[in-house]
């Protein structure tokens, strides 16, 4: 059943940023490729400081990589030889994601701290290349959420609990490409974002027992691939994401678990199509972090405190043309930002840190 929000307050921000003096550490895993589309990319971050994400090397080949906040980093195939995608870590060090086969079927994994690999496929899911199963977020019980795509090219949400038990999911109508999954809180809600038949994106909180709430944050678009597109959940259920408006620039926005929600746009943010602010991830002190594409469409990071004050910084080493720059993935409960840079030749270079104010 959908629930229409109500009592949504828009809010735009209008506070000016404080430039950081970032304390971020700049690293390349082993192996990564030194071209363009190369490197090494990050993608999730645990309160322990452990982070998670890809590397590409030379040759192109994906592998993930676990990396400790002591610098020691482990990379890794979930089945050897294939191309592995690392997404999101928890506190305990498990870690989840997708590999792909040698036909390009994507199989769900969870990796324990002790590098033990559990592969999974859920039920429905389609045996062509391009299809399968992709987990993308892991919550503090190991319960993994993602996406399935099944053998007509249709998304479907998925929860698959620590006890191996499995809850699908469409959060949108049919006709459009599908139900996408973003983020799992403790509670095992569940967010992400759904297209309808025109393309356009309707955000979604599904709650444990299995309810939709609809996420549509007023002023974004309706045509195909604008909408609201929710990207993270914390702890309270506050849920962050961002939307694209009818002129395709993107703008912030918070949902608290009671509903409210704001909108808000990052300092220095381009007024574009393509430009904008986008929101990366939430953490429970309610502290989100994500970047701006400028006028210029260069990407610079940010981080919005909770009390709606906005930190800017770029990353050593980030590009400053067209394309490149700093791009944050998500931020831990403790404060810990991980993303990656893209370079002056497009090469990605992960780092993890806090800004200094």
């Amino acid at each position: 059943m959908e629930h229409c929000l109500k009592n949504t307050i828009l809010v735009l921000a209008l506070a000016v940023a404080t430039p950081a003096h970032a304390a971020f550490t700049v690293f390349d895993i082993t192996g990564s490729g030194t071209k363009g589309g190369q490197g090494t990319y990050g993608y999730g971050v645990n309160v322990e400081g452990t982070t998670a994400g890809n590397v590409i090397d030379k040759q192109g080949a994906v592998a993930g990589y676990v990396r400790g906040a002591d610098g020691s980093a482990t990379v890794f195939h979930a089945v050897s030889g294939f191309e592995t995608h690392a997404i999101d870590i928890a506190r305990s060090g498990e870690l989840t994601g997708y590999y792909a086969d040698g036909a390009g079927v994507d199989h769900g994994y969870l990796r324990a701290s002790d590098g033990t690999i559990t592969p999974f496929d859920v039920g429905g899911a389609g045996t062509g290349a391009g299809q399968g199963t992709q987990a993308v977020a892991i919550n503090a019980h190991g319960d993994a959420a993602g996406q399935y795509i099944d053998s007509s090219n249709v998304l479907h949400g998925f929860l698959r609990s620590h006890r191996r038990k499995v809850a699908t999911f469409d959060a949108g109508p049919k006709g459009g490409l599908g139900t996408f999954v973003t983020g799992v809180d403790a509670k095992r809600d569940v967010t992400g974002f759904a297209f309808d038949g025109s393309f356009a994106m309707h955000g979604y909180l599904r709650i444990a027992d299995g309810t939709i709430v609809s996420i549509d944050v007023a002023g974004a678009g309706t045509s195909a691939f604008q909408g609201t597109q929710p990207e993270s959940i914390n702890a309270g259920g506050d849920v962050a994401g961002f939307y694209t408006d009818s002129s395709g620039v993107r703008h912030g926005f918070l949902r608290t678990a009671g509903g409210t929600i704001t909108s808000f746009d990052a300092p220095g943010a381009g007024s574009a199509n393509g430009q904008g602010t986008i929101v990366a991830g939430i953490n429970k002190k309610g502290e989100i972090a994500g970047y701006i594409k400028d006028a210029a469409n260069v990407a610079h990071g940010f981080l919005r405190r909770a009390n709606g004050k906005f930190v800017s910084f770029d990353v050593a080493g980030a590009g400053t043309s067209q394309s490149t720059g700093t791009f944050p993935s998500r931020i831990s409960d403790k404060g810990d930002i991980v993303g990656e840079t893209l370079d002056s030749s497009f090469v990605a270079h992960g780092f993890a840190g806090t800004p200094t104010q």
